[in-house]
């Protein structure tokens, strides 16, 4: 129960400071918010009935009984050094999982419902289907375990997480200077837009959520939008002015196999 109300506690902050940050200072102007808030706040809300409440306390339950078999259980490393291995690490595996659900057919088909918002801010972080968060969640798990994560580690790695992903889907951007040094270590929101283009070359780059460096590791950062800041098109890939109509059409995306291109 206090593993939940620190983690729901960090969220409520960082979610309502951020929103305050992109309404005093907005990249651009929200023209869809009214319909896109509701359905991306409804996914938030069917994720939590579904797995968000139990997400910690089965994270918390896999790291405890890892710690006696996990890789990192038999290294003779200071706390300090396992708990900031261990948050390198998942962050690591968050990148590759990120780039199979673009790579592998059936997990993009579950993944488009992030990329579907025409517009980007920070509720666009809450928008993910239940079954990618579940999915997240096994891919998680199994990591913990196999690599003996301690729960402190677990718990300070979600909080980070949720807090970056929040932050570079802010519709709101640094001042360039500061932009150019933060993007050398965390993905910023400037960064992280391009990611969400409807170019198919811009949106398979900059999978990173909390640290950089992966992209830059293995070659998919994109410093650049190839059109220039100003011509990034939000929504998704391959679609004109695609977007999804409901919250039920949002629901059955990963069921349906063609996508129309709408003009």
């Amino acid at each position: 129960m206090i593993d939940f109300s620190v983690r729901f506690g960090f969220f409520a902050i960082i979610f309502l400071g951020l929103i305050g940050w992109q309404w005093w200072q907005p990249r651009s102007a929200l023209l869809l918010w009214r319909k896109r808030w509701p359905h991306n706040l409804s996914l938030l809300v069917l994720g939590a009935i579904c797995v968000r409440l139990i997400q910690p306390l089965l994270l918390s339950f896999v790291a405890v009984f890892s710690n006696e078999t996990g890789l990192f259980s038999q290294l003779a490393w200071p706390t300090w050094l396992t708990i900031l291995f261990s948050i390198v690490c998942l962050d690591g595996l968050i990148y590759w999982q990120h780039r199979l659900f673009h790579r592998i057919p059936w997990l993009w088909r579950i993944h488009r419902v992030h990329h579907s918002d025409p517009e980007l801010d920070v509720s666009s972080a809450v928008r993910f289907h239940p079954i990618e968060i579940i999915l997240s969640l096994v891919i998680k798990a199994t990591a913990i375990y196999l690599l003996g994560i301690p729960v402190i580690a677990v718990l300070l790695f979600d909080i980070l997480l949720n807090a970056s992903a929040m932050f570079n889907h802010t519709n709101a951007r640094l001042p360039r200077q500061v932009e150019s040094i933060v993007r050398r270590v965390l993905v910023t929101p400037d960064m992280h837009r391009i990611h969400h283009s409807r170019r198919d070359e811009e949106a398979n780059r900059n999978f990173g959520f909390f640290l950089s460096i992966w992209d830059g590791l293995f070659a998919t950062k994109c410093q650049q939008a190839l059109g220039g800041d100003a011509a990034i098109r939000i929504g998704l890939p391959n679609t004109k002015t695609y977007q999804p109509n409901s919250f039920k059409a949002l629901l059955i995306m990963p069921f349906k196999l063609v996508i129309r291109k709408q003009k």
